[in-house]
């Protein structure tokens, strides 16, 4: 569901911005980020000369319930109980403050809005919250889509939603709430897409060296060459973590894709330094980003490396070819730290075991020395 909604504003945000986002909704925003939840911001340069922001947030709430051995007595298990009860009340206050605060914020600006919706049910500790509105400029043509009780205000300059269900999960064997909030908004840059200039991939290295440069330094990292093809004729869907369908109309569309660059690996010890690292990396990123706004691009902040998920910081599009540029990072299974920089021509495909390989061509893998998959002994 939160794929649907965050595939649904994309496709609805409008080409008519005007001005600057809502101060409210700026607040409660921030507000979010400063509570600890995981959240992430989508920044790109759209065709209709305009910067579209979205900013996502999972406020979430799950109720820890205690274990008990064989051998515990029924005090000791009374007294882990009331310890669980009492943390469990410390983590109901805390999160319902958050939910008064987006409910307080919602209610506020319905005046406000062009369009609101505001929906409630609560029932035998089942609850259930759907608010919605939109902000729209003079040519706006707003486009609702409703998706159970939840609305979505396409095509406005600036909308917001916040989706929320708790209820008892079988899962963690009590209470779960699982909430989805998001706001997005466009503002104009002034700048017309036939002034566009091509993501300068050179200038944006030169610019993220100093943080490769002290990554370097850390003893027992290494910059490894990245080399991965699929030729016209080629797929193999199970070799791939991720392949994107995207067809450039620059592109002849046979399906090829050539991507080359370096993939830096920091070993699992150096947590403390791979977080600076990455604090550092995203800030220079959105620093040129935002310096160079004639540069198609797509800008992912999200906290920390992710977790088996190679995820792009920055996107860097050509937009006169099916060149693109690619800054990402993850943290995998064993706790070791992987940033990319990827230059790619056609389609990209990921393979699964890409921060082990030195290559990969039309289903051929080459391993990195040590990185060999082990043998099964028959």
């Amino acid at each position: 569901m939160k794929k649907y909604i965050f595939t649904i504003l994309l496709a609805f945000l409008t080409a008519a911005a005007q001005g600057q986002p809502n101060q409210r909704l700026q607040q409660l925003d921030a507000f979010l980020q400063q509570q600890g939840i995981n959240v992430s911001h989508k920044q790109t340069n759209a065709i209709d000369g305009s910067i579209t922001h979205i900013m996502h947030a999972f406020p979430n709430l799950v109720n820890l319930h205690p274990s008990f051995s064989q051998d515990m007595s029924e005090e000791e298990k009374q007294r882990l109980i009331h310890e669980y009860d009492s943390v469990n009340a410390l983590r109901r206050q805390y999160f319902d403050n958050i939910l008064d605060s987006i409910r307080i914020t919602f209610a506020r600006l319905g005046k406000e809005a062009s369009e609101n919706y505001m929906y409630e049910y609560h029932k035998n500790g089942v609850d259930t919250i759907s608010y919605s509105l939109a902000f729209l400029s003079e040519n706006d043509t707003l486009r609702p889509s409703r998706y159970n009780n939840l609305v979505i205000f396409g095509r406005a300059r600036e909308a917001a939603l916040f989706d929320y269900h708790e209820g008892y999960s079988e899962w963690f064997g009590g209470t779960e709430g699982i909430g989805n909030y998001n706001h997005s908004y466009s503002i104009p840059s002034g700048i017309t897409w036939d002034n566009m200039q091509p993501f300068d991939t050179v200038a944006f290295s030169s610019h993220i060296q100093p943080v490769l440069k002290q990554l370097k330094k850390l003893k027992g990292a290494k910059a490894y060459s990245v080399y991965w093809r699929h030729d016209e004729g080629f797929k193999k869907d199970d070799d791939f973590v991720s392949l994107t369908t995207r067809q450039s109309e620059y592109s002849d569309n046979k399906h090829t894709g050539l991507t080359t660059g370096i993939h830096y690996f920091i070993p699992s010890q150096y947590k403390d330094e791979a977080k600076a690292l990455y604090r550092q990396l995203d800030s220079l990123a959105y620093d040129y980003v935002n310096s160079h706004p004639r540069q198609p691009y797509t800008y992912n902040y999200v906290q920390g490396f992710p977790f088996l998920n190679l995820k792009h910081i920055v996107q860097g599009h050509s937009f006169k070819d099916d060149s693109e540029y690619y800054l990402s990072c993850m943290c995998d299974k064993d706790g070791n730290y992987h940033i990319v920089t990827l230059n790619n021509k056609g389609e990209l495909w990921i393979p699964r075991d890409w921060q082990n390989l030195k290559s990969y061509i039309n289903g051929e893998r080459v391993y990195l020395k040590g990185m060999e998959p082990k043998k099964e002994n028959k």
